[in-house]
């Protein structure tokens, strides 16, 4: 017997880092970036993934919320069966992608699957927000809310996620720096500057509000507006110190080519950033004159 399943990453429109706060936020599944998992029986517990391949339980610390998963689920089937899950696809690691969150959510619905649990849609998520949490110290439930939807995703922590079905009519390049970001790290750098700052507070409190008019402009198909959102997004992004050099030269090039807005996507330090464009020929545009500096790039029709 065997069970698969295949999960997509995301993209965090605005709102990263406030919304751990308690405000609100804007992501988006990609649907072209997928991981797969399968399980089925084996001689012993094993993981088999791109880097690693070896004992599932004695996987390097960076796969500790896989390892809390499988444990979970094992328990909830009251199994001592020994598995091999694998994994593949590729969503690029510590990127903003929501890879952690895709495979987390990937084996658990595997598993869920491979034992016939039936849990419920509430018991997944908290057991792939619980993983987010074991990798990176703090969430807010975005990222596991929004690999689980195939919509827009409207998320608080209070209310949780909301989905939007509307289309705004524009299109989004998302540019991989190639960096990698450490969300522990930018997380961490943010909660200290606003335990030193009040007005380090004020800004995360900004950025909450500016995902509540970007969700308006969207309903609305106002793209242009929530350009200039992007834009001051990222200048309170910056603020944190959460931009790289790479990102600062993406977003020279992207609005010197045409884009409605640009900002970096998740935590920062390194990632993905995004720029709001207003057709295909314009990301496309931005895509071709960041090559030297962009690792990868996708549009998406949004």
């Amino acid at each position: 017997m065997k069970s698969s399943y295949l999960a997509h990453g995301k993209v965090i429109l605005i709102g990263e880092h406030s919304v751990v706060y308690g405000y609100d936020a804007l992501a988006m599944p990609i649907n072209s970036l997928h991981i797969k998992t399968t399980v089925e029986p084996a001689p012993e517990m094993w993981m088999d993934t791109e880097r690693y391949q070896g004992p599932f339980f004695m996987a390097p610390n960076e796969y500790n919320g896989l390892k809390y998963v499988v444990k979970k689920m094992l328990e909830l089937a009251a199994s001592t069966e020994q598995l091999k899950i694998s994994y593949t696809g590729q969503i690029p690691i510590e990127r903003g992608l929501g890879s952690s969150a895709t495979v987390a959510l990937a084996t658990t619905r595997a598993m869920d699957d491979y034992f016939k649990l039936n849990l419920t849609e509430e018991q997944i998520l908290a057991i792939t927000n619980h993983a987010e949490m074991i990798n990176h110290g703090k969430a807010s439930g975005l990222d596991a809310a929004t690999v689980n939807s195939n919509y827009l995703v409207f998320f608080n922590q209070k209310d949780g996620p909301r989905v939007l079905k509307a289309k705004l009519g524009a299109t989004l390049l998302i540019m991989d720096t190639g960096e990698l970001g450490s969300t522990k790290e930018a997380v961490m750098q943010v909660h200290d500057q606003i335990k030193a700052s009040p007005q380090a507070a004020d800004k995360l409190k900004r950025l909450g509000k500016l995902a509540d008019r970007t969700k308006t402009s969207w309903l609305n198909h106002d793209a242009g507006q929530i350009g200039t959102y992007f834009n001051e997004a990222q200048e309170i992004l910056c603020s944190f110190d959460l931009s790289t050099a790479k990102i600062n030269q993406l977003q020279k090039i992207a609005l010197a080519h045409q884009a409605l807005g640009f900002k970096l996507s998740g935590s920062g330090l390194g990632g993905i950033v995004i720029a709001l464009c207003k057709n295909h020929a314009v990301a496309q545009t931005i895509a071709d004159h960041s090559q030297k500096i962009a690792v990868n790039s996708w549009i998406e029709e949004i």
